[in-house]
């Protein structure tokens, strides 16, 4: 787990050293003070992931320190504690925002379960400020490494759209770096300094996907112990990553188009709808025009999403780019691990380009990764790649790869010739949908 940082301003000398006691139990790291004006000394001199303020303070008050706190960095969680019957000052906190609050008298149970579900915010779909330089530098197009002609491609799409507000879909097998370029298109461009929130819709409870994304409002269901934000909220003005999109239930797919197409949001419970502005950026490996034609997925929302496509291209089929990228991971991890590695062996480079790599570039990470560790010269040698990878490529050889792709490229020639070009008949015939004939007609070049 991630070491968050926490600042806890409470005037109450008891409850301050209780919370304080509680939140360095639950392994983060802690600090306490009484006032609003010691809290803005330390929100200065410290990079806080989450502060906890009482609102009735000594001079500043905990309203007046949450806007400081959020004027200094937007991206500081803020739950505001409250007394019991003051939910006008509540409703007043989330407003400025604040992203819970808690009334007096609370157990810590509760507490506990608040600040674990605010840092879940930080830790699963908000990018701490403190790397927004580093990522600034990490995804530039200069890291994203390629030098085929479909990387150069792609690099055009994103330097083309990198300002606009339009809307993307981001396709490609897994591995293939479809985050890398969603945090291109948006550190790169006007909404670089805005929040970017990624979302695995994969890994989200179905159930509680609408809540995820929409936020809900106290009650909604059981277990809903307060109001919460949803990712639309949370990437107010900057851009929302959905990957794995078509893994959004039917049920779902109706609000999420109604969100995309007018930025209009309701939180679950709620019957009050607002507006919010978010850049959309989704990204699939799965085959949606498939999903759309059984019915799984609506087409006007795939419609929707795919006002830009950019088609990621598995790393069998980008060879040329295999070498820049191993030497790419190798300093990285040389570095990390304090090796003097900057070379890569002939052999070991043919090896690496022979593998048919189904894990693509995530695969070929984690080997140079593995391959540094257990290297123990100033050269990446065939023996410190991992024996499956060897024994893989001598009974897979590139030649019969590419010699089945030729046969493939042959035979769809052949229908389309026997069909007079007419692709409907011609996909009926090999028994793909028009739209898989569509991308292995491009990746042809037929």
């Amino acid at each position: 787990m991630s070491t968050f940082k926490i600042l806890i301003v409470e005037d109450d000398v008891n409850l301050n050293r209780g919370l304080l006691h509680v939140i360095k139990k639950q392994g983060y790291e802690a600090y306490a003070t009484a006032s609003g004006e010691e809290a803005l000394k330390f929100i200065k001199k410290h990079s806080f992931d989450l502060i906890i303020s009482d609102f009735k303070l000594p001079g500043i008050d905990g309203k007046q320190v949450l806007k400081a706190t959020k004027k200094y960095d937007a991206t500081i969680l803020f739950i505001m504690i409250t007394a019991y019957g003051t939910v006008d000052t509540a409703v007043s906190a989330m407003k400025e925002g604040a992203d819970d609050y808690i009334m007096k008298p609370f157990d810590m149970g509760a507490f506990k379960l608040i600040v674990k579900r605010t840092l879940e915010k930080k830790g699963v779909f908000i990018d701490d400020s403190r790397l927004k330089g580093q990522l600034k530098k990490e995804y530039t197009f200069d890291n994203i490494i390629g030098a085929s002609q479909t990387m150069v491609d792609v690099f055009k799409i994103i330097d083309y759209i990198k300002d606009s507000k339009t809307t993307v879909l981001i396709r490609g097998e897994t591995g293939t770096g479809k985050e890398l370029v969603a945090k291109a298109i948006h550190y790169n461009g006007d909404w670089a300094p805005k929040p970017y929130i990624p979302v695995n819709c994969a890994a989200l409870n179905e159930n509680l996907m609408a809540s995820e994304l929409f936020g809900h409002v106290k009650g909604a269901y059981t277990g809903a112990v307060s109001d919460k934000k949803g990712v639309f909220e949370a990437a107010h003005g900057g851009t929302l990553f959905l990957d794995e999109i078509g893994d959004i239930g039917k049920g779902l797919q109706q609000a999420l188009l109604r969100a995309i197409e007018s930025g209009e949001i309701q939180p679950v419970g709620s019957f009050k709808r607002h507006i919010v502005n978010v850049r959309i950026i989704t990204a699939t490996n799965r085959d949606i025009e498939d999903m759309v034609a059984k019915g799984l997925f609506r087409e006007d929302l795939y419609y929707r999403i795919n006002v830009v496509t950019i088609n990621l291209p598995p790393l069998r089929e980008r060879t040329d780019d295999i070498g820049l990228l191993a030497l790419h991971f190798l300093k990285r991890y040389a570095a990390e691990n304090k090796k003097q590695i900057d070379k890569i062996s002939t052999d070991a480079l043919n090896l690496l380009e022979k593998y048919h790599w189904p894990g693509n570039v995530r695969e070929l990470e984690n080997i140079i990764e593995r391959a540094t560790l257990f290297e123990e010269d100033d050269v990446l040698s065939v023996h410190s790649l991992p024996t499956i990878l060897k024994q893989t490529v001598s009974t897979h050889p590139r030649r019969n790869i590419n010699s089945l792709d030729q046969m493939s490229k042959s035979h769809i020639q052949e229908v389309l010739e026997t069909t007079g070009g007419n692709k409907t008949q011609a996909s009926k015939i090999l028994g793909i949908d028009r739209s898989t004939l569509y991308r292995i007609m491009k990746r042809f070049k037929l």
